[in-house]
């Protein structure tokens, strides 16, 4: 009678396996959710930086031209390289920060799709593991029932092993080889 306690025990364990990979799953959903967010913040907060070196680039280069125009010799030679070296430092400053930006957006959407994976995976273990319980509970039931029978005083010795599992009938022993 035992036996029927066993593959109660192997069911159940089974589908708490399986509970647990549903909530991992859940939680793997959510947790790509929020690097999806975070992903999104990031390009964000790279277009606003990118907009403040912008407005800075203007500055600097509307002092510059008030010094040229102040010093009366104009737009030639030196102050002009001045002047492209400048915009040239503020874009790569620009394109810089948009690509930061970009980048580590990519990286969080990225580990968010690992974490969905993973949360895929333990999901699909969990089912698995209820099915292996399913499968456990009946080999137990059937060494359970089958522990001692007899067919006329002989011993029925050439029964198929099951998914690992040793028996010998009529004999009174029955091994199991799963966890």
């Amino acid at each position: 009678m035992g036996f029927l306690f066993t593959a109660f025990g192997q069911i159940q364990e089974g589908r708490i396996a399986e509970a647990q990979g549903k909530f991992a799953k859940q939680i793997a959903i959510r947790n790509q959710q929020a690097l999806e967010r975070q992903a999104k913040a990031e390009r964000e907060a790279s277009q606003v930086e990118e907009s403040r070196v912008a407005r800075q680039e203007k500055i600097v280069k509307g002092r510059q031209r008030a010094l040229v125009g102040k010093s009366g010799i104009g737009l030639a030679g030196a102050t002009l390289s001045l002047l492209a070296d400048t915009a040239f430092q503020f874009s790569l400053d620009r394109n810089l920060i948009l690509r930061r930006g970009l980048i580590r957006g990519r990286e969080l959407r990225e580990r968010g799709r690992i974490i969905a994976a993973q949360g895929r995976f333990a999901r699909t273990i969990g089912k698995k593991l209820k099915q292996l319980s399913y499968i456990k509970a009946g080999g137990s039931i059937l060494s359970g029932f089958g522990g001692g029978s007899t067919t006329q005083g002989q011993t029925i010795s050439n029964q198929p092993t099951f998914f690992g599992s040793s028996s010998t009938f009529g004999q009174g022993q029955f091994t199991s080889r799963f966890p």
